[in-house]
Order: structure tokens, then C-alpha cells, then sequence
């Protein structure tokens, strides 16, 4: 052992460079308060991306089942390609979400125009979320082996 003052004494290196507990823990706060403040600035920026992200795909969605629900209301108004007027409007209007804008009797068959709107909601992190579809479609229905297309049109206003 040596003299005190003289040779050299072996000190905890933390002490030497003058940082204790205290200095540890001020820097673990001040790497912490950092991090968080990085999340938070992230989850800012990020959530309205995130919510129209999410709205976009329930648009997306409504959309696509405006399509569905036109084809399913095809298929019924072809199951009977001899039926008037008057029974395939009762097909189209007995169809969720489908009204009826003109049926009219042309030589090829009768004709209709038909809309079909769709609301959509979803629950999402940010809340319920809504989105409204719709969309014109025509349709001839007549004798013959080869029905007609099912028509997508502009909707009036």
C-alpha cells in the first residue's frame, strides 16, 4: 500500500471524469425525454396520414360493393328476360340500396337506369369513419339469347 499523497492510488474511474449516479441519471432522463419527444413528433405527423389511409380504403370498399350490388341486381332482372316493365322495376327497387331512375320499352327490350348507393362505416383508431358511394347503371332486359352489358353511366343530378 502506499503513503497517502505519494504513488499512485487507484480511483473509480467514474468518479475521476467527475460523474456519478447523478450525472448516470440526468443523462438516462435526458436520453428518455429525447425519445419520447421523437415518438410524439412521429405519432403527429404520422396520424392524419394514417386516417386518410384509412378512409381511402373504406371509400375504396364502398365502391367496390356499389359494383356488386349492380351486378347482383343484373342477375335478377335477367332471370326473367320476358317480364314487363312494371315487374322488372319491382326486381330493381326490391334490391338494397337501388332506385330506380327510368325504365323505358325500346325495341330491343326494356331498358333501365338504375342507382345504387352504398354507406359504409368503420370503426377505426381514430373514431368511426363513413364513406357514400354511388353510381348510374342502365340495363337492357329483352328476349334473346345474348343479354346486353350492364352500362355504367354518368348519374344525373
Amino acid at each position: 500500500m502506499g503513503q497517502p499523497g505519494r504513488g499512485s492510488v487507484k480511483q473509480n474511474p467514474e468518479v475521476r471524469f467527475g460523474e456519478g449516479r447523478l450525472a448516470r441519471a440526468r443523462r438516462g432522463l435526458v436520453a428518455a425525454s429525447v425519445v419520447v419527444a421523437l415518438a410524439v413528433v412521429g405519432l403527429v405527423a404520422a396520424a392524419p396520414l394514417l386516417r386518410d389511409h384509412s378512409q381511402q380504403r373504406l371509400e375504396q370498399r364502398a365502391g367496390r360493393e356499389v359494383t356488386a350490388t349492380a351486378q347482383r341486381t343484373r342477375t335478377r332482372l335477367l332471370a326473367d328476360p320476358a317480364a314487363g316493365q312494371a315487374t322488372l322495376r319491382g326486381i330493381a327497387d326490391r334490391a338494397d340500396g337501388v332506385e330506380v331512375l327510368n325504365v323505358e320499352t325500346g325495341t330491343t327490350g326494356v331498358r333501365l337506369v338504375f342507382r345504387v348507393r352504398v354507406a359504409k362505416t368503420a370503426s377505426s383508431v381514430f373514431g368511426w369513419q363513413r364513406a357514400t358511394a354511388d353510381g348510374c347503371f342502365a340495363q337492357v332486359v329483352g328476349p334473346g339469347s345474348n343479354p346486353a352489358g350492364l352500362e355504367r353511366m354518368p348519374c344525373p343530378s
